[in-house]
């Protein structure tokens, strides 16, 4: 039975463990106390006070609101985590102490009431911020609902047709003598900071004259000779060539527009024309660098001379009213005179007229581009445009004018946005192709510092070419939708989201931090085969190691460089180590299942580097495969045969079957000979041939004593006697080349000493013009 000190001391074992295991978990510090609660409770509802009392929101202020239920809701979601959390916590604390009895300790009993308190407390709290949670969800949604509702209203909006303007300037006398008046009145009495604006334009006239100058020197230059940029890439040289021409327009419309920005003229009107200007400016003379004739851009067909002139008539008749709209779009023109407040029918004509007059040339351009560009061919996107285009149009003259102008936005934003995203592909694109081939001079020197071979692509490039196209994708999808009305709260958040990730279940995507590691990977690799080719040519060439061992160290060190690389770029990335447990126990199974043969071949691999029985250079024979060894890697090791074909061997075979390596210790060789002439010969005579033959070769070995020539008399054969010539070589790749030289020697001192060979067939045969009988030996 135990005793009364035994109990009393396992009742204090037990409350002491108890104790330890509870005491972190309900002392969690909480954010979320009574006071923070009722604060937010207090915001809460003064929004929904201000949501209830717009009799006629804004969209202004609706943004705002939704702003704050947003910010709201995101507060009252992490309470609820927090509280539940803390929660789960504490009833583990609770089930640890174990069923309650009346017999149990003082101390456990007084923790167990703690604990059933804090958990009350705790359920109050988490109905407190599931309550906020509901109000701000619904507070938001309603804010919402009530933006899209007012932003529908207001894109539908209708207001005069074509027809009730033109009744009105027609049939009702001196209306437009007055509306004329009131436009002539309306832009002479612009309330413009003139201070401002000329020195806007001192600017603006600055840049021209500078783009003038600048745009002529470059012109004739490159007249002359090609800029350096043409070989790297064609799609950048074009552009920068045709930007040339345009210079002087954009730098006038650029250094104005800048200008204006940061001193305002006091009408938004002047500062929305220039940039226009800059815009149209930079676009006219891009589509002219990529489809001028003398281009050369992959994707795209230059235009001929005909062509050229259609497109850029339409181009002409585009700018120019899109130009002139942003005047006559402008609000202040919005009525007809100063004394009236009814809208202005002859400006209303006149927007119909330009707006009419744009939709046509930008749909017959878009249209006549699909000819030369070939991703809109391919995406059928003229189709999409002009129909847009043409639906803009129609709703212009049937009044709807917010809408139309919402789609002559979009579709002129979203055209220039697919040019400049296929420009930051396409351009990038070709300076990596250039990399990967050392196309110009530059190229071909980061080759040589990288060590890398001429067919061997640049390492870590992979990496860049997915960065570069994953964030001009992102940025072109996200500036799409912003152009297409996604709201500005709406678009802070997305961006938010993005630098601070996005919650998927239990994991964090943050695309920025993705992004950074793929950089981190790809400078890295780079740098690790900079480092790798440093080792191999410049450190290790002043140790005394092997040859064996400068390349074993080269290539684990390649290798393990990859390796860091990686490992970096993940953490950079957001990976956390502790999720690599799971992949390892996944990668266990796959190797017992199914990978035996690539660890197999990767231990091989690293066996072949450090015990070195082959090397790079080498001439050796695995099985039927007979070559040099080309390239030693982790997984399998390249052989180049003698007709220049590859042959990839796995390591594991290397290191278990039989290998021939004529190169292993140094590159001595020997060359044997077999040497038949017929019966009757001097055979004396015929061994002092065969060893003048080799002692008169300069590539045979003649003054070492474990490799001296050999000649022997073998055997007497059916039809001939035997000799045999052995010899060694300094350079066994020279073996062809001197056994072709020795036999071309012994046949010739034969031929003169008329000794002659043998032959199986009976009849006779002519030997240094003598007429013999092949010998009868039955």
């Amino acid at each position: 039975m135990m005793t009364a000190h035994t109990i009393f001391t396992q009742r204090w074992l037990c409350l002491i463990l108890l104790t330890l295991l509870a005491l972190p978990l309900p002392t969690t510090a909480n954010e979320f106390s009574i006071e923070r609660l009722d604060e937010l409770s207090t915001q809460l509802n003064a929004a929904e006070t201000l949501f209830q009392e717009q009799k006629y929101p804004d969209i202004s202020k609706l943004d705002s609101l939704t702003t704050t239920a947003a910010s709201l809701e995101q507060i009252a979601k992490t309470c609820v985590a927090q509280q539940e959390q803390q929660q789960i916590q504490t009833q583990q604390a609770i089930d640890s102490l174990g069923e309650a009895n009346t017999d149990e300790d003082e101390e456990v009993r007084r923790k167990r009431k703690e604990l059933t308190e804090q958990k009350q407390q705790l359920e109050k709290t988490l109905s407190q911020c599931r309550l906020l949670s509901l109000r701000a969800t619904t507070l938001l949604t309603d804010a919402r609902q009530s933006r899209q509702a007012l932003l529908t209203q207001q894109l539908l909006a209708p207001s005069a047709s074509i027809l009730n303007h033109l009744q009105v300037i027609l049939l009702e006398s001196g209306v437009w003598k007055a509306e004329i008046n009131g436009l002539v009145h309306t832009l002479s009495n612009l309330p413009l900071n003139k201070t401002h604006v000329w020195i806007a334009l001192a600017y603006g006239i600055a840049g021209l004259v500078a783009g003038l100058f600048w745009s002529a020197h470059k012109r004739r230059q490159y007249r002359e000779t090609l800029p350096p940029i043409h070989a790297t890439s064609p799609t950048l040289a074009a552009v920068w060539i045709s930007l040339l021409r345009f210079l002087p327009f954009t730098l006038f419309a650029g250094l104005a527009a800048l200008s204006l920005y940061f001193a305002p003229p006091g009408v938004p009107l002047i500062l929305q024309f220039m940039q226009a200007l800059l815009l149209f400016s930079v676009s006219y003379g891009i589509m002219h660098s990529l489809l001028r004739p003398a281009g050369q851009v992959e994707g795209v067909v230059p235009a001929t001379q005909q062509t050229g002139h259609k497109l850029y008539f339409w181009a002409r008749l585009l700018i120019i009213p899109a130009l002139i709209g942003t005047i006559f779009h402008s609000p202040l023109l919005d009525s007809a005179a100063q004394i009236s407040t009814s809208p202005s029918n002859l400006v209303g004509l006149i927007r119909i007229a330009l707006g009419t007059v744009i939709g046509f040339a930008l749909a017959r351009l878009i249209w006549l581009m699909s000819d030369h560009f070939l991703f809109i061919q391919r995406t059928r996107l003229h189709w999409l445009a002009v129909g847009a285009l043409l639906l803009a149009v129609a709703s212009l003259w049937l009044g709807y004018r917010n809408f139309s102008v919402f789609l002559f936005t979009g579709v002129f934003g979203t055209l220039f946005l697919l040019l400049a995203a296929w420009l930051l592909l396409k351009i990038p694109a070709e300076i990596f192709d250039g990399l990967d081939v050392g196309r110009t001079p530059w190229q071909q020197r980061l080759r040589q510092q990288l060590g890398l071979r001429s067919n061997q692509l640049v390492p870590g490039l992979l990496w860049l070419r997915l960065a570069n196209t994953l964030v001009v994708s992102g940025v072109l999808l996200i500036l799409s939708l912003r152009l297409w009305g996604m709201p500005e709260q709406n678009f802070t958040l997305l961006l938010t989201q993005l630098a601070s990730g996005i919650q998927i279940g239990g994991f964090t995507l943050e695309p920025l931090r993705i992004i950074g590691g793929l950089l981190i990977v790809a400078l890295l690799v780079s740098l690790t085969h900079v480092l790798k080719k440093n080792l191999a040519e410049s450190w290790l060439r002043r140790t005394t190691l092997s040859r064996g061992a400068r390349e074993a160290i080269t290539t684990v060190s390649g290798y393990t460089g990859i390796l860091l690389a990686i490992l970096i770029g993940l953490s950079v990335a957001g990976i956390q180590f502790e999720n690599l447990a799971i992949i390892a126990g996944a990668l266990s199974v796959g190797i017992g299942f199914g990978l035996q043969n690539i660890v197999n071949n990767f231990v091989s691999g690293l066996i072949l580097l450090f015990e070195r029985p082959i090397r790079r250079g080498d001439w050796i024979t695995v099985g039927t495969a007979e070559g040099y060894v080309r390239d030693i890697s982790i997984r399998s090791t390249t052989i180049q045969t003698f007709d220049r074909s590859d042959i990839i061997v796995p390591n594991s075979q290397i290191i278990s079957g039989q290998v021939t390596n004529m190169m292993l210790n140094d590159n001595f060789g020997r060359v044997i000979i077999p040497v038949n002439v017929a019966y009757g010969a001097d055979t004396e005579r015929v061994m002092e041939i065969l060893q003048e033959a080799a002692n008169t070769h300069p590539l045979v070995l003649k003054d070492r004593s474990d490799m001296k020539i050999n000649v022997f008399f073998r055997s007497f054969g059916d039809n001939a006697l035997n000799f045999e010539l052995r010899c060694f070589i300094r350079d066994i790749e020279t073996k062809a080349r001197v056994t072709s030289d020795l036999n071309l020697a012994i046949d010739k001192a034969l031929r003169q000493q008329a000794i002659p060979m043998s032959f199986t067939r009976s009849e006779p045969y002519t030997w240094s013009g003598k007429t013999v009988k092949s010998p009868d030996l039955s």
